[in-house]
């Protein structure tokens, strides 16, 4: 007998807070918007620890969750990403929205402006993903957009929509191959070059759920809203089409070689429907979310882990395996089928 949706999402939430997620920040900050998609109270309770913890760590400089060296990054040189610990802004917003306490929205204030006064930029004004060699990943797209639009919506501060804009479009420009329409992963401005430029599934899924996000909390008269919506569209419906019968997308999008990839699928699944659900995506979107969501099901195992997902760095020879931000995209793409 199939197992029902709310069992499974018990099993998923019930295997992030069972998991240690202290040294993490993008992929517990993924984590931490699964949670808070369940809108149970046991799991938005584990969510508001996630955010309580990562403000305690926030640095002197403004950054959540202790701003560890990333030497994977770019061999022994201890960079710093500059946009993987704004994943958690959004939900340290949704918790001053919920409470009305000043303190979430200070660190939300601090950390919006390191990323806006003190980030090193490309020089068309894109945040750089780390401090080494300036550049851009598609990731970041999901990591720094949706929490400036949140920040602009509940302070009124209207630079921060801009600043989102800007982001985007520098990642079109430089990131987006206009043979396909697909995202590119990794870009380096000096000199010009594509140290990762795979069309990785995870890194459109980045940009795909990154920009639905941040349209949703933008006003449509801004005058970069019709860009924005434009490059969501055109996404989508690249992605679309090479979605395979059983309802996967292969982990690099235009090589039928590459792994069936469960993060990205739902990735895909959790912005096909609530861009339907919005008005932004017609219905063919729905169906191809539904199909996603159903095959991606029976990857949890009994002990809510979420499999056959793509670890970290990403990029074409990563390995599948069982990650934190897995599960919460399984429960945002759930929360979307319910």
């Amino acid at each position: 007998m199939a197992t029902n949706l709310s069992t499974l999402v018990t099993r998923v939430a019930d295997h992030l807070v069972d998991r240690d997620m202290e040294n993490e920040d993008w992929r517990k900050g993924v984590a931490l918007n699964g949670l808070l998609s369940t809108e149970r109270e046991e799991y938005i309770q584990e969510a508001r620890r996630i955010v309580n913890r990562a403000i305690e760590t926030q640095t002197d400089e403004g950054k959540f969750n202790y701003d560890d060296p990333k030497p994977w990054m770019y061999g022994e040189d201890p960079y710093r990403a500059q946009c993987e610990p704004a994943t958690l802004g959004h939900g340290v917003l949704e918790f001053y929205d919920r409470t009305g306490e000043d303190r979430y929205l200070e660190a939300a204030r601090r950390q919006y402006e390191y990323l806006r006064d003190d980030a090193q930029r490309t020089e068309d004004g894109g945040i750089a993903y780390s401090t080494g060699p300036v550049g851009l990943w598609v990731d970041s797209v999901y990591m720094i957009c949706p929490f400036f639009a949140r920040y602009a919506d509940l302070t009124g501060d209207e630079e921060a929509y801009d600043e989102a804009v800007t982001h985007i479009e520098s990642q079109v420009r430089h990131l987006q191959d206009p043979h396909t329409g697909l995202f590119r992963h990794e870009w380096r401005e000096t000199p010009n070059t594509y140290p990762e430029s795979s069309l990785w599934a995870r890194g459109n899924g980045w940009a795909l759920a990154g920009i639905l996000d941040t349209l949703l909390l933008m006003p449509d008269d801004h005058d970069g809203y019709e860009t924005v919506a434009g490059v969501f569209h055109g996404l989508a419906e690249a992605l679309l089409e090479r979605q395979e019968g059983n309802g996967y997308w292969h982990h690099i999008l235009d090589y039928r070689e590459s792994s069936l990839e469960t993060s990205a699928t739902l990735q895909y699944s959790y912005a096909f429907a609530r861009g339907s659900k919005v008005g932004l995506l017609d219905d063919e979107y729905a169906e191809a979310a539904e199909r996603a969501f159903e095959v991606c099901k029976n990857v949890v195992d009994k002990d809510g882990k979420v499999r056959r997902v793509a670890v970290p760095p990403g990029g074409p020879d990563a390995p599948l395996g069982v990650t934190s931000y897995g599960n919460g995209w399984f429960l945002m793409a759930a929360d979307q089928q319910r």
